[in-house]
């Protein structure tokens, strides 16, 4: 995440930290970014951020939107197993399998009012931890959530990300390519079928916690019509979008995705 870094864009005294930690095997690299006003600040209002990003790429697509999350709380950036030259493991995992992970990995770390922010194949995966672990979050942010009902093919969905991705800048298609390179296509293609087969529709009527599902207008694999279905799935849902953004919202449009996880926990 952070070695893209500028420091002029930086917030004074900003933080961060990596972990790696391991569970039955599965190893997660965490990347803690904070600032100092904040460490020494009462916590009665505090929200943590756990951030959880797509098939292929890798935490470095949320680096833009920590910096502006991490004056509010605690921020983690996540990457999963396989993924950002994380090791992969020597068998397939199943998304109820990286929720496993994620929700284990927040029980243990004792975070503070925690929200999650899932991006792609990632809002799968927070969804899957609201629903192995009901209590975990009180807040959730599903943006641009796949696999639509309607479109539930490799071939289709392929599509989709292609329609999307001419609409998003070329640092961000820079940033995506480098992701697919380090994630490397054996491990890519053991997730792909996973990502796929997932029923996040059926899955989201469990989840309790308060859910934004977001989306950018130009978002080809998430289209509005699916995102009228999933967004009544959840006992408290609702949907927003931002104007102008693709699938690949969270990079090109930082400050406004902020905007809206931060309206969402006011509300």
């Amino acid at each position: 995440m952070p070695h893209t870094l500028r420091a002029s864009s930086a917030p004074n005294g900003l933080n961060i930290r990596v972990t790696r930690v391991v569970h039955d095997g599965l190893c997660l690299r965490v990347w803690r970014a904070s600032v100092d006003e904040l460490i020494e600040a009462d916590s009665a209002d505090r929200h943590d951020f756990v951030l959880v990003h797509g098939i292929g790429v890798s935490s470095q697509y949320f680096e833009r939107l920590a910096l502006t999350l991490a004056k509010v709380g605690m921020v983690y950036l996540l990457d999963l197993p396989g993924f950002a030259g994380v090791p992969r493991p020597g068998h397939p995992l199943e998304i109820e399998d990286f929720g496993a992970l994620v929700a284990r990995w927040i029980q243990d770390e004792g975070l503070v009012a925690p929200v999650l922010v899932g991006h792609s194949m990632g809002a799968q995966i927070v969804t899957e931890v609201l629903v192995q672990q009901p209590q975990i979050a009180t807040h959730a942010v599903l943006i641009g959530p796949p696999v639509n009902v309607e479109e539930r093919s490799t071939t289709r969905q392929g599509l989709r990300f292609l329609q999307s991705s001419v609409r998003e800048s070329s640092r961000t298609r820079r940033i995506a390519m480098s992701g697919y390179l380090r994630c490397g296509p054996w491990w890519f293609f053991q997730v792909l079928p996973r990502m796929m087969a997932y029923p996040i529709e059926e899955r989201l009527p469990l989840v309790e916690a308060s859910t934004l599902v977001l989306r950018g207008t130009h978002d080809h694999v998430a289209p509005q019509a699916w995102i009228d279905l999933i967004a009544a799935l959840p006992a408290q849902g609702r949907w927003d979008e931002i104007p102008g953004a693709a699938h690949a919202v969270i990079y090109d449009h930082s400050d406004a995705v902020a905007e809206h996880i931060l309206d969402h926990l006011g509300r």
